[in-house]
């Protein structure tokens, strides 16, 4: 225990602090306003072939999901964001509404995935979805993925297109023309 009440305030300062930062590091990994925007690449950015891992610890080869599909739509998504979970449904209708051009992939940032994922899917009643872990955030880095939700859009040569972060209504005619 602190010795005098000016340590004791300078202690409850410094932990006030870690919260407040902790709070705020939080809420702005996640957010969502009402004009988001597809933020095009010009020209269009190369990125690198990558792995996807499954719950069980599989690795996945994105480079065989372009066999059938001409775009690929990769979503980082988390639990714990609301923004993410709304616009899952969405995404997963936009696959099925375009099945033969294009494949949603699903990416969880979850710190614990084997845990906190299946009670999640469980709850929301989502027992097909398929979904992949970046638990240490290596792909979330080298793709710069620095807000959830954040969704990829790459083609069959891996150049990414466009990106769109935060929450948009996958299903808006608007949006699908552009």
């Amino acid at each position: 225990p602190p010795k005098c009440v000016c340590c004791f305030l300078h202690l409850c300062y410094y932990d006030c602090m870690k919260i407040f930062l902790f709070i705020l590091f939080i809420s702005n990994l996640s957010y969502s306003y009402e004009n988001n925007q597809l933020l095009l690449q010009n020209p269009a950015k190369k990125i690198k072939f990558f792995d996807l891992e499954t719950l069980d610890g599989l690795e996945i080869k994105v480079a065989d999901k372009f066999i059938k599909k001409k775009l690929i739509l990769i979503n980082f998504w988390a639990t714990w964001c609301p923004p993410c979970i709304k616009e899952i449904p969405d995404l997963i209708q936009l696959g099925k509404k375009f099945e033969n051009e294009i494949e949603v992939i699903f990416v969880s940032v979850d710190a614990n995935p084997a845990k906190v994922i299946p009670n999640f899917l469980k709850k929301n009643n989502l027992e097909d979805f398929q979904t992949y872990i970046d638990k240490k955030l290596n792909l979330t880095k080298e793709l710069g993925v620095k807000v959830m939700p954040t969704t990829l859009v790459i083609n069959e040569g891996l150049y990414e297109l466009s990106r769109v972060e935060g929450y948009i209504n996958w299903l808006n005619e608007e949006i699908l023309k552009e």
